[in-house]
C-alpha cells in the first residue's frame, strides 16, 4: 500500500460531509460507506467543543471517535495559529507558518470528521508562565474569542485540553485551559459580552466541562474508547486519528497507525445537569431531537417518531453491494423531515430549526450518495486575476439507476462578479484529462443555460459559464491578514459570520437542485458546494485545488531585509523578483521611492512577462547620502501597467502537497537597516537544516556562502571553506551530516571553524560535538526577548573580533533569546554568555566554543533563524564574529 492511500481515502471520504475543506470535490466513495456515516449524524443531538492553544495540542483519537464513530457534532477551537514555532518543511515563520499550520489543521479535521475554530491570540512563542502570556494576549478580549465561538457553535459539552495549572507547562497552555474554565460560565451570562448578542451569537451554557488529565493516573476520570475498529473504515478510530496527527508536518509529527486497543480520559470539571464524575459523557444531557419539538404538537411529533423510524431502518437495509435499498426509508425520513421544518419555521431561528437544516442538507447528500447522482463543479483555472474570465463547468452524472430532471445550476458570485451561460452551440476548449484521455474521450452532453434538462440513468450532463472578475477585485488574503495586528491580537473581520473562522469561504459556490427519481422514489434535493480547479499530473494523477484571486503581478524583493554595514561607502543593488500570476502578456515599468537624499539609478526599468509563471528579475543601484547615517530606511517599489499605476504587492503562495494552497499577500518595501559591523573574508560552507535563512544573511555581510550537498563532504571538497555553518536542526534533517560527522570534525582540527545552531534531543544520541555537550531535557531555553544578558566573559575571541560586543547589542531582540540550550558540557568550552527569565537561575548555555586541533568548534543556541530575519543589528554583529574568527586568532586572543 502507498504511504498516502489511507489519508487519501479518508480525506475523500471527509469531503462529503466538509466540502469546502476538502482537498476532492464530491465523493468519490461507494455510496453505502458515505451514507453510513452521514446515518451516525442524524439521529440525536449531541455538540462538543475542545478547546487548547495550539494547532496539535487537540485529542484527535478523541475527535475522531466523536465524530466519525459516535457521530456527534465536534469541533476543536485553537487559541492561536502557531505561529511562534519551528518549520520543519520550509522557511515560513510567523504568519507564513501560521498559514500552514491552520491548513495542517484543516487537512486533520477532513480525516478526523471535526470542523475547526481559531481565536485571534497570536503565538509569541514560547512562554513560562500564564502572568507572561497575560502581559501580551489581553484577558477579556481572548476570553470573549471562546465565549463567541461558545455562543455560535452551541456545543453540549466543552472540554479543555489542558488544566490551567503550572503543569500544564507552557505558558500559552496554561492560559487555554484558565479560560476555558471562565467561558464555560461567561458563555451563557448574557450581562458578558454583550456585542456578541446584537451580532447574532445569543448565550449558550454548555451543559458540561471536561478536562484531559495528562499524566495524572489517579485522577478521578472517564474513558473513552478510541481503539474500536469502525467496520466503515477497517481502520480502527485511532488509527484515523493518528493519520489525523501526521497531518502535522511542519512539526515533524509523523506517526504510525497502531492496532490495539486506545482510550482518551476525561475528568469532570463541572456540571450543571448533576452527573457524577464516572458517569457517561452523556449521562444527564438530553440528546433526544423531540426534545427541541415539544412545542410542536402531536402531529409533528408523530412525524418525529416516524422519522427517526426510517432513520433506524435506512441503517437497517444499507447494503455495500446495493446501497440504493436504503433509498424508500432515506425518502420517507426526509418527507417527515420537511413536514417538520415547515412546521418550525413560524418560530424563527432556533436550536430546532439549525437541527432540521442541519439533517435535511445531509439527508440529500446521503439520498445522492445511493443513488448514484456525482456533481462536480469546475473551473478552468485556480489563480484568477482582476479583469480575467474564466471558464467554469458544472457536471451532473447519474450512475445507479438515478433519473434527474433539473434547472440549470447557479452559481453564487462575489459582488461585481459576473456570471454569462454558454449555450451547447459554442465550442470551448476540452479539459485536459491526462495523456491518455484521448483513448477514452466521448463527447460532452452541455446542457442550454436556460433551460430545464433531464438526465437518465448512466448519463452525464454539462452546464458552462463564463465567470468574469472585476478589474478591482482585490487578492484574496486571510481574514486575519487584512489588517494590522492590535500587538499580539489579530482583529475580527468586518462579517460577524467568519469570526472564528479559519479562512474566508470559497469566491464562487455552485447550487444544483434537482428532482431525483430513483428505487420508485422522487427527492427534492439541493445541494451547495465550491467551484474549485481540476489539475491532472502525470505522476500524480487528479488533484483539485481551490479558487484564489491574485494581484497580476507580484513584486519580490530579493532581500526583504537589507543590512547596509555602516562605514560601506559607495552603493548597493536592491533587486527585485515582478512574477506573472496572468495567463496572458503583461508589460509595464517599475521604479523606486527612496528616502531623501537617497539616489537609484535607473531611475525606471521597463518590465514584460509573457504569461503566468513568468519571472523577471529587476535591479536599481541604490546610493545613500554622504555621511555615516545609521538607522533604518525603507526603498518601496511602485509599478505602472498600461500607463495606470497598480499596487506593487508582494504575493507568495503557499504550496504544500498535504494543505490546501494559500495565497500570502504584503508590501513589497525592502528595510534597510545601517549599524556598523566587519567581517573577514572567510569562505562559508552552509548545511542546510530544516529551513532559514542563514545563508541570505551571510551574502548581506558582503561574503559569498556555497551550499553543501549530500555529495560534498569529501576533504578536498571541505577544504575549499574556511567555515562550516550548521542550518537549524541539521542533525535531525541531513542524514548525511551525520554519516560525514567524523569528517567534519577531522576538517576542524585541520585549522576550519564550525558554527552549530540549535539542535533538539537527537544531538544527544550522537555525540557529535568534539567534546561532550547535553542538551537539557526539558531544554532549558530563555523566552523573553529583552532578558538582561550579561557578558560573563568580555574579553572571549567570540565577544571581541572584529565587532566588539556589548550590553546595546543585545537590545531589540525579537520573540525569544534562544531554545535548547546546553545544561552540561566539557570545560574545555568557552560559555561566554549568560541570560535568564525572569525569577530563574542564570543560563551560560547559549553560546559554547573551544578550539580543536588547529580549528574551532562554536554550538550556540541563539535563536540566530529568527533575528538575522528581522534584521536585528546585534545579533548580526555576532553573526559575523562566529563567521569570522579561526583557530589561530581565537589562540591569540585568549593567550594569556
Amino acid at each position: 500500500m502507498q504511504p498516502r492511500s489511507i489519508s487519501a481515502a479518508i480525506a475523500v471520504l471527509a469531503s462529503c460531509l466538509l466540502p469546502a475543506f476538502a482537498h476532492a470535490q464530491g465523493s468519490r466513495l461507494p455510496g453505502a460507506i458515505e451514507t453510513g456515516l452521514i446515518l451516525r449524524q442524524l439521529d440525536g443531538v449531541k455538540r462538543v467543543l475542545v478547546v487548547a492553544a495550539h494547532p496539535d495540542d487537540e485529542d484527535t483519537a478523541l475527535l475522531t471517535t466523536l465524530a466519525r464513530g459516535w457521530g456527534v457534532e465536534a469541533a476543536y477551537f485553537s487559541f492561536t495559529r502557531g505561529e511562534g514555532g519551528q518549520n520543519l518543511i520550509g522557511t515560513e515563520l510567523g504568519e507564513g507558518l501560521g498559514i500552514i499550520r491552520s491548513g495542517e489543521l484543516l487537512a486533520a479535521r477532513t480525516i478526523d470528521g471535526a470542523q475547526q475554530f481559531f481565536g485571534r491570540a497570536f503565538d509569541f512563542g514560547y512562554s513560562k508562565t500564564a502572568e507572561e502570556t497575560f502581559e501580551k494576549w489581553p484577558r477579556e478580549r481572548v476570553l470573549s474569542d471562546l465565549v463567541w465561538t461558545i455562543r455560535r457553535f452551541r456545543p453540549h459539552v466543552l472540554i479543555s485540553m489542558w488544566s490551567g495549572t503550572e503543569r500544564d507547562g507552557h505558558g500559552h497552555h496554561q492560559v487555554s485551559g484558565l479560560l476555558t474554565r471562565e467561558a464555560f460560565d461567561a458563555a451563557g451570562d448574557a450581562t458578558r459580552f454583550p456585542e456578541q448578542i446584537a451580532a447574532g451569537a445569543a448565550p449558550w451554557a454548555p451543559l458540561k466541562l471536561y478536562r484531559r488529565p495528562l499524566f495524572e493516573l489517579n485522577a478521578t476520570a472517564i474513558e473513552i474508547e478510541t481503539g474500536a475498529l469502525d467496520p466503515l473504515f477497517g481502520l480502527t478510530h485511532h488509527q484515523v486519528a493518528m493519520d489525523s496527527r501526521s497531518q502535522h508536518r511542519s512539526q515533524d509529527f509523523g506517526t504510525a497507525l497502531p492496532l490495539g486497543p486506545r482510550v482518551t480520559r476525561l475528568s469532570l470539571v463541572s456540571s450543571r445537569v448533576g452527573s457524577s464524575p464516572t458517569e457517561p459523557l452523556w449521562a444527564g444531557v438530553d440528546t433526544t431531537l423531540a426534545s427541541l419539538a415539544t412545542d410542536l404538537g402531536e402531529t409533528a411529533q408523530a412525524d418525529l417518531r416516524s422519522y427517526r423510524d426510517a432513520i433506524g431502518r435506512a441503517g437497517g437495509s444499507l447494503s455495500a453491494t446495493r446501497p440504493e435499498t436504503a433509498l424508500p426509508f432515506l425518502a420517507d425520513a426526509l418527507g417527515r423531515l420537511e413536514r417538520l421544518r415547515a412546521a418550525a419555521r413560524p418560530a424563527g431561528e432556533s436550536e430546532l430549526r439549525r437541527e432540521l437544516d442541519r439533517r435535511a442538507h445531509l439527508l440529500m447528500r446521503a439520498i445522492l450518495a445511493v443513488a448514484g447522482v456525482r456533481v462536480e463543479l469546475r473551473a478552468r483555472d485556480d489563480v484568477l486575476v482582476p479583469g480575467q474570465t474564466v471558464l467554469v463547468e458544472a457536471r451532473v452524472s447519474s450512475g445507479a439507476g438515478a433519473s434527474l430532471e433539473l434547472d440549470p445550476p447557479v452559481i453564487e458570485v462575489p459582488p461585481g462578479w459576473s456570471v454569462e451561460g454558454i449555450g451547447p452551440d459554442v465550442e470551448t476548449e476540452p479539459d485536459d484529462a491526462g495523456p491518455f484521455a484521448r483513448f477514452f474521450r466521448q463527447a460532452d452532453v452541455v446542457f442550454d443555460p436556460s433551460a430545464r434538462a433531464r438526465i437518465e440513468p448512466g448519463e452525464l450532463g454539462m452546464w458552462r459559464y463564463a465567470v468574469t472578475v472585476p478589474a478591482d477585485a482585490p487578492p484574496a488574503s486571510p481574514w486575519f491578514l487584512e489588517q494590522p495586528r492590535d500587538g499580539d491580537l489579530y482583529q475580527w473581520p468586518a462579517e460577524p459570520d467568519l469570526r472564528a473562522l479559519p479562512f474566508r469561504p470559497p469566491p464562487l459556490l455552485g447550487r444544483v437542485a434537482a428532482v431525483v427519481s430513483a428505487a420508485g422514489e422522487r427527492f427534492d434535493i439541493e445541494v451547495t458546494d465550491p467551484v474549485r480547479h481540476r489539475t491532472v499530473d502525470g505522476v500524480t494523477g487528479e488533484g483539485w485545488r481551490p479558487l484564489q484571486v491574485a494581484p497580476r503581478v507580484s513584486v519580490e524583493a530579493t532581500a526583504p531585509t537589507l543590512i547596509w554595514p555602516g562605514g560601506h561607502q559607495g552603493s548597493r543593488v536592491i533587486a527585485f523578483r515582478i512574477s506573472s500570476f496572468a495567463r496572458n502578456a503583461t508589460a509595464g515599468e517599475i521604479g523606486l521611492d527612496l528616502p531623501p537624499g537617497w539616489s537609484a539609478a535607473p531611475d525606471t526599468t521597463a518590465f514584460e512577462l509573457a504569461g503566468e509563471g513568468a519571472v523577471q528579475t529587476v535591479g536599481f543601484t541604490v546610493e545613500p547620502p554622504g555621511g555615516e547615517a545609521e538607522g533604518e530606511f525603507f526603498a518601496r517599489p511602485w509599478i505602472r501597467i498600461a500607463g495606470a499605476a497598480v499596487p506593487a504587492t508582494h504575493a507568495t503562495m503557499i504550496d504544500y502537497p498535504h494543505i490546501e494552497p494559500r495565497l500570502l499577500t504584503g508590501d513589497a518595501a525592502v528595510r534597510i537597516v545601517r549599524f556598523p559591523v566587519r567581517v573577514a573574508d572567510r569562505r562559508i560552507g552552509y548545511v542546510m537544516g530544516s529551513g532559514d535563512d542563514g545563508p541570505e544573511a551571510i551574502r548581506q555581510l558582503g561574503l559569498d556562502v556555497e551550499l553543501i550537498e549530500p555529495g560534498d563532504w569529501e576533504a578536498e571538497r571541505l577544504d575549499e571553506f574556511d567555515t562550516i555553518v550548521l542550518g537549524i536542526r541539521a542533525y535531525e534533517v541531513r542524514e548525511d551530516l551525520i554519516a560525514a560527522n567524523a569528517e567534519l570534525l577531522a576538517w576542524a582540527e585541520r585549522g576550519g571553524t564550525v558554527v552549530v545552531q540549535y539542535n533538539r534531543y537527537e544531538f544527544n544520541q550522537g555525540a557529535y560535538a568534539p567534546y561532550p555537550i547535553a542538551i537539557g531535557r526539558p531544554a532549558p531555553r530563555v523566552t523573553e526577548e529583552n532578558a538582561p544578558v550579561t557578558l560573563a566573559a568580555p574579553g572571549a575571541p567570540v565577544l571581541v573580533e572584529p565587532n566588539r560586543l556589548g550590553p546595546a547589542d543585545f537590545e531589540g531582540w525579537v520573540q525569544e533569546r534562544g531554545l535548547y540550550f546546553p545544561d552540561a558540557w566539557d570545560e574545555r568550552y568557552q560559555a561566554p554568555l549568560e541570560m535568564a527569565d525572569t525569577g530563574e537561575p542564570p543560563n551560560r548555555g547559549s553560546l559554547l566554543a573551544a578550539p580543536v586541533g588547529r580549528g574551532l568548534y562554536i554550538h550556540t543556541s541563539l535563536s540566530f533563524f529568527r533575528q538575522l530575519r528581522a534584521g536585528v543589528p546585534g545579533a548580526f554583529r555576532l553573526w559575523a564574529n562566529l563567521l569570522s574568527l579561526d583557530g589561530s586568532r581565537w589562540r591569540e586572543i585568549a593567550a594569556p
